[in-house]
């Protein structure tokens, strides 16, 4: 997606769906069809699979053993997914090998604008198999990556028509480089958005802070309303999760580093909260990936 200015409209016309035929991916796959129909977009399904071609059938127990499927169930659950997707503008994509490797040969091709994923809500050592590529995914992606978590609860429909956005930064360039999406998307739903600054031991005070913080949004943004502004103090994935729920919004827009290293996982706030806030939100999260 081509880089926006605050009055700018967000365009989705190539849309990427990732999926590995897990319960946790396919819950995104609703999502995607949404924002696919509301913009008219063409929608990617691409599933890459680890598994060489041309194993013998002892070699595919085993790995099944280790949690990956057979390629007969393979087929089965690309049927199902052609038939989910009828009625939409689609295209199913296979390939073998390393995931991020394959899907970003797909994105640079096509040119997505938005790549939908899901995930689970392991964190530690039970997240290396899918919650690391999810995390891959949404710190090389060079476009938005849209996650859907376990916890997310709101109906596939509402990502298509958003009523309460949930933009949180720390000022920093990376988390700053989502804000664009943020205004964007509440400008074109009339959403409310929301604005939140986490706080660990602040010199400044909060009424310092939040003239800081909803100075980010000038009247040129021409809202719907004018944002809301919240300060708290606390552990950030936390304390935004928390929000979250508690104002039920629709979606949670993260600025997040990107990932030079492959064991890296910084992100915009301390280490592993972004990957925290999109496997345990109560909605889906918009990450957008600073320079």
């Amino acid at each position: 997606m081509s880089e926006m200015t605050c009055e700018s409209a967000v365009s989705m016309k190539q849309i990427l769906f990732a999926t590995d035929f897990s319960h946790p991916s396919t819950r995104a796959l609703p999502y995607a069809v949404a924002l696919a129909e509301k913009y008219g977009a063409k929608l990617y399904a691409a599933h890459v699979a680890p598994e060489p071609l041309g194993l013998p059938a002892a070699a595919r127990e085993g790995l099944r053993a280790l949690g990956v499927r057979h390629l007969e169930d393979h087929r089965y659950s690309q049927e199902q997914l052609e038939r989910q997707l009828q009625g939409v503008r689609h295209e199913v994509v296979t390939r073998k090998g390393d995931v991020w490797t394959e899907l970003s040969k797909i994105t640079r091709a096509e040119g997505i604008d938005l790549i939908v994923i899901g995930t689970h809500g392991r964190t530690g050592a039970n997240k290396v198999i899918m919650g690391s590529v999810a995390e891959t995914i949404f710190r090389h992606a060079p476009c938005p990556v849209l996650t859907v978590g376990p916890e997310a609860s709101g109906e596939p429909d509402s990502i298509a028509d958003l009523h309460e956005i949930l933009f949180p930064t720390d000022f920093s360039a990376e988390s700053l480089a989502a804000l664009p999406y943020a205004i964007s998307l509440a400008q074109q739903d009339h959403a409310r958005l929301y604005l939140l600054y986490v706080a660990g031991r602040s010199q400044q005070g909060e009424t310092l802070l939040e003239s800081r913080v909803r100075s980010l949004v000038g009247p040129e943004a021409k809202l719907f309303c004018e944002p809301k502004v919240f300060v708290e103090t606390g552990p950030p994935a936390e304390k935004i999760l928390e929000l979250a729920e508690e104002l039920g919004t629709d979606l949670i827009v993260l600025g997040v580093k990107p990932m030079p290293l492959v064991f890296e996982a910084s992100a915009h706030l301390p280490q592993a909260t972004a990957y925290k806030i999109v496997s345990q939100a109560t909605c889906p999260v918009l990450t957008v990936r600073g320079k």
